[in-house]
Order: C-alpha cells, then sequence, then structure tokens
C-alpha cells in the first residue's frame, strides 16, 4: 500500500519561540501512518508546535534547533511506502526555498500517536539530479538503465521499497537488484 499527502504550498509566519511549547490535551492516539501523516501536515502549515508534539521532540535537540531546521524548506511532499506494526517507511520530497528537491528515504517508528524514533536518509545519486514533480502528490525516482548505472550512482543493491528499484534490473526475482557480485 501506497499513500501520498501534500500539504497545501501555503505560507505561515512561523511562530516566535525560544522554548517547546506546552503539551497539548489529551486525545486519542493516530495510526502509526496517520501520525506520519499528521506530523508532515503539520510542517507544511508552518504549525511548528503540533509537529514537534507528533513527534519533532524525538528528533531534535531542542526546539529551537527543530524549528530552525525547517527553515529553507517551503513543502513536503510523503509517501507511505509500507506500514508494519509500528514501523512505517516513507519516502520524502522535501521542496526547499531556493527550488531545489532533496529526497529522503527511511522509516519512523510511532508509539501511542508520537514519533519516538526516525532512521531516514537521503537519497543521492540520480542521473540528472531531482527536480519536482511536475504532478502534485507525484514522487519523482531516479531510474536506472541497468546495474552499471545503479552501483555508479551509489545506489546498489536496490530494495522493492527504494526509489530506483525495478523488476528489469533485479535479474533473479529474489527481491534485491543489483546484488554484489558473489566472485
Amino acid at each position: 500500500m501506497t499513500s501520498t499527502v501534500t500539504a497545501s504550498p501555503q505560507r505561515k509566519a512561523p511562530p516566535e519561540r525560544s522554548a517547546p511549547p506546552p503539551a497539548p490535551s489529551a486525545s486519542s492516539s493516530l495510526s502509526a501512518e496517520a501520525t506520519v501523516i499528521a506530523y508532515f501536515d503539520a510542517i507544511n502549515d508552518q504549525d511548528h508546535r503540533a509537529a514537534w508534539e507528533l513527534g519533532g521532540k524525538n528528533l531534535a535537540g531542542d526546539y529551537r534547533a527543530f524549528v530552525d531546521g525547517l527553515a529553507g524548506t517551503e513543502r513536503d511532499t510523503v509517501r507511505i511506502l509500507g506500514v508494519e506494526g509500528n514501523t512505517v517507511r516513507a519516502e520524502l520530497e522535501a521542496l526547499q526555498t531556493d527550488g531545489s528537491l532533496k529526497v529522503f528515504e527511511g522509516i519512523y517508528t510511532v508509539r501511542s500517536g508520537v514519533i519516538t524514533a526516525a532512521d531516514v536518509r537521503e537519497v543521492t545519486g540520480a542521473e540528472g539530479g531531482v527536480t519536482p514533480s511536475d504532478e502534485p502528490g507525484v514522487s519523482p525516482s531516479p531510474s536506472y538503465e541497468n546495474c552499471d548505472a545503479a552501483r555508479d550512482a551509489g545506489a546498489a543493491p536496490l530494495y522493492p521499497w527504494q526509489p530506483g528499484y525495478g523488476g528489469h534490473i533485479d535479474q533473479d526475482g529474489d527481491g534485491i537488484a543489483c546484488e554484489p557480485d558473489p566472485r
């Protein structure tokens, strides 16, 4: 299952805060997928307080560092690649205020409606660079003609949930494309 969410590109002035906001009132816990989506919706709405409470507090050293780390981002588009229990695998396009695009992929661990940990890394090595998608809500993905191109880009081996994976480069059909040569 995959789903994509893109919040409105409207920008609001960020709130001036130097300390974390108070915790919101108790509410029912969101599912793991809904929590990750809500987190990025809050970031896109520049509701840093809500994003902090949804898990930013577990991903950044302090509130000011968290907010400052989001300063160069115009809009995030998150694509849920899969959910297994409390673990959400996602791909993220971060459109920067300068028009460039950064692509990230990784996993988010969610407990009781809060992101408690994340292992997210920037995806690099797409030939010709990555540019924003022309179609809203669609994430561009690198494509490799063959394993040599994937290896040259530093992307091999590739797994089905990773950008650039394709059956045409998974020669033995085992779900691992461009495996290291066993010799």
